[in-house]
């Protein structure tokens, strides 16, 4: 029996209708599993979902209310706020502390980088930092759909801070993060260049032959097979080598292409902890929040990543 715990993110955003929406696999699931959806104390509410404020022994799919402030909020749906972004982060916080104490895996909905920032919690980067500075250990983050597997080896920073966040890129835990992960087996991988055209040989910046071929060489020596610099422009046009494992400079370079090819499916996996975290590959989408049509595809996609019962090699 797995534990699996899924923090709420905003409340205000399409997580509550997502969750409704996948309701039928999550009974079904909780047959089988533990299931907590990790909440605070508002008006946004799952019906018919039985409320816990402390995990129960039996399998079963149920809310959990964590405590720590007397005063229940009232949300309206696609109406963020500071409140609703401390909402979501300190129930981030309560999900991390239950999966300390019960070992479980955890899917993360999405919450708003801005409004958490926004509710006094500075230097809030997201989901895959936080779990880094929680749980002390470097963390990456992995975009990983039917096909395709995509690592930007720099997420939530500027675009003129890349070539400074690489330097200080840890190719080591990187490889040690891939060895531990269920979700890789023997993967080839290809590293995608910085520049245009893998910067034509040092003609159009060096950062090709000095930051990434330094790193792929430690991923060779810990036997990884590893390809590159690819020129990002046609590294996923129809007809391009495939590989099992891609790594993005930067967030988007990766990001833009997986999304396009891997659509609603495709989940963000944290690699480098001790257990499964995973996310749908969407963000809070305040906009259609309460209009009844969200999709819970990439919620589904999470939960059926987390009950896999063996490797997988997209």
């Amino acid at each position: 029996m797995k534990t699996i715990l899924i923090s709420e993110g905003d409340p205000t955003s399409i997580n509550y209708e997502l969750v409704v929406s996948a309701f039928p696999q999550l009974l079904a699931l909780g047959k089988q599993h533990r299931i907590y959806l990790v909440r605070g104390p508002h008006n946004i509410t799952v019906p018919s979902l039985p409320n816990l404020t402390k995990p129960s022994a039996e399998p079963g799919f149920y809310s959990l209310t964590w405590s720590g402030s007397k005063k229940t909020r009232s949300f309206v749906l696609g109406k963020p706020s500071a409140n609703s972004g401390k909402m979501a982060y300190d129930s981030l916080l309560a999900a991390m502390d239950v999966q300390k104490e019960l070992g479980a895996d955890l899917i993360t909905l999405p919450l708003s980088k801005e409004w958490v920032q926004k509710a006094g919690i500075k230097g809030f980067r997201g989901h895959t930092e936080t779990l880094a500075e929680f749980y002390k250990r470097p963390t990456f983050m992995m975009m990983s759909g039917e096909k395709l597997n995509v690592i930007p080896l720099t997420t939530h920073v500027p675009l003129k801070d890349v070539v400074k966040e690489l330097k200080k890129f840890s190719w080591k835990e990187l490889a040690k993060a891939m060895t531990s992960s269920r979700f890789l087996k023997n993967p080839k991988i290809a590293y995608l260049g910085l520049n245009p055209h893998a910067g034509e040989g040092g003609k159009i910046g060096d950062e090709e032959s000095t930051l990434l071929a330094i790193g792929a060489k430690v991923l060779r020596k810990a036997k990884f097979s590893v390809e590159g610099p690819l020129s990002a422009d046609s590294a996923f046009l129809p007809g391009a080598k495939p590989y099992d494992l891609y790594l993005a400079s930067y967030h988007d370079q990766g990001l833009i292409p997986f999304k396009l090819l891997e659509g609603k499916k495709g989940v963000n996996i944290t690699l480098g902890l001790d257990f499964t975290r995973v996310s749908p590959d969407h963000g809070t989408a305040f906009d259609i929040a309460g209009k009844g049509i969200s999709d819970p595809t990439g919620l589904i996609s999470c939960l059926e990543r987390l009950t896999e019962n063996t490797k997988t090699k997209p």
